[in-house]
């Protein structure tokens, strides 16, 4: 994600990480891997249920239980969800939301 953050700042758009750790844990990962946007910690899962990303039978390692699934989820200014998509290599397939991204008004 990290690789193509300057795309989506140039398509008006704000990535915000969401992790299920803790606060020093997520303070961890942006030191560990120099992520320039923020991450949220989420380790009661209510940004995740919020945004309807626990893990579904049908969905990859969907028996694993009430984690939250690797993805992404694309918020407009008005707070809709516009796109939601599972990625189980996170962070590769984001650039394929640039084009929704830019649509938005």
């Amino acid at each position: 994600m990290q690789k193509q953050i300057g795309q989506f700042e140039q398509a008006g758009a704000q990535v915000i990480g969401i992790s299920i750790d803790s606060d020093a844990r997520a303070a961890q990962v942006v030191q560990r891997t120099g992520a320039t946007f923020p991450i949220l910690a989420d380790p009661d899962l209510k940004v995740t249920t919020q945004f309807d990303m626990q893990l579904r039978p049908e969905w990859p390692m969907g028996m694993m239980g009430q984690f939250p699934e690797m993805g992404f989820v694309v918020v407009d200014g008005k707070g809709i969800v516009r796109a939601q998509r599972v990625d189980m290599q996170f962070g590769n397939g984001a650039i394929q939301l640039l084009p929704q991204i830019k649509e938005l008004p």
